[in-house]
């Protein structure tokens, strides 16, 4: 009998994850870094062992693309340090490990998708941190799964989707890159594939189809959302370059991934990006939540 641990529960993907799990009436415990800290492995080892863990999701992480640059030490912890020591207590204890990774594992200077099979090349801190994780975790645990995924949106967290739903509502103009490439994912979507993923093994790519820039993301967030009455006051989002929005942290030009694999495994593909994103903004409106 399967018995789950949602490990960063509180953050925007956990939260979906206990939503789920709770809906198909599926044994869980979920925490924060407050109650259990993934970078202290007997605590961990301790918690699989005694709570009679079958399946761990890992969905902690250090997420701040830009503070690390500066953080590096916080990143490499969270990110790589946390899964390695979650796949020796899963080794340890007979727990399967499921893990997250990101699109930043690759640099961006291809104009394929990305495939599993690519080699990896991260330019920022945080990517190197991630790519780090997944080695550990992987040569540590061999019944262990790690999903990349990119552009993530959802409740409960600081994302794209509520950010531009905000300033929206607050300004007339709005500037956003136009020259950065990839393939938005709803949590929910990654959630319930995952689920689908908890005995697999080895690596695969996961996000919603079709690929977009943040400049066209932007303007379908805006079509969608004064379809479904949100206050909007905003008349033009301007397209721009990356040059003209520097950050410390250099995102990827071109970081499709590939979901083929993913797809042949479970016989399916991920439904469009514009059908994901109308369903978050109906859970918006739905819950009168404020955008973050």
């Amino acid at each position: 009998m399967k018995k789950v641990w949602i490990a960063g529960a509180s953050g925007m993907l956990g939260s979906h994850f206990k939503r789920l799990l709770a809906e198909r009436n599926i044994p869980f415990l979920a925490n924060d870094r407050k109650q259990i800290d993934i970078t202290d492995l007997d605590t961990v080892s301790d918690f699989i062992r005694v709570q009679k863990i079958s399946h761990v999701i890992n969905c902690a992480a250090y997420t701040d693309v830009d503070k690390a640059e500066t953080e590096q030490k916080e990143a490499y912890l969270a990110n790589a340090v946390g899964p390695h020591y979650l796949g020796i207590a899963g080794r340890r204890h007979g727990a399967r490990v499921l893990h997250f990774s990101t699109d930043y594992v690759f640099d961006g200077k291809s104009r394929r998708p990305y495939s599993e099979e690519h080699f990896c090349t991260p330019s920022t801190s945080y990517g190197m941190s991630k790519l780090a994780g997944e080695i550990k975790l992987l040569e540590e645990h061999q019944r262990s799964c790690v999903i990349r995924t990119s552009w993530l949106y959802g409740s409960s967290g600081k994302n794209f989707v509520d950010t531009m739903l905000k300033l929206m509502c607050e300004k007339e103009h709005l500037r956003v890159v136009s020259d950065q490439i990839g393939r938005p994912t709803y949590c929910q979507d990654l959630a319930e594939i995952a689920l689908e993923m908890l005995d697999a093994e080895g690596v695969y790519h996961f996000s919603n189809s079709f690929e977009t820039s943040w400049y066209q993301f932007a303007k379908e967030i805006r079509q969608q959302s004064g379809e479904l009455g949100f206050p909007l006051i905003v008349k033009e989002i301007e397209p721009i370059s990356s040059r003209d929005y520097p950050t410390a942290a250099t995102r990827p030009v071109y970081s499709t991934l590939n979901t083929k694999k993913i797809e042949e495994l479970l016989g399916k593909t991920p439904r469009p990006w514009h059908e994901a994103l109308r369903d978050y903004l109906v859970y918006v409106k739905s819950h009168q939540r404020q955008p973050a």
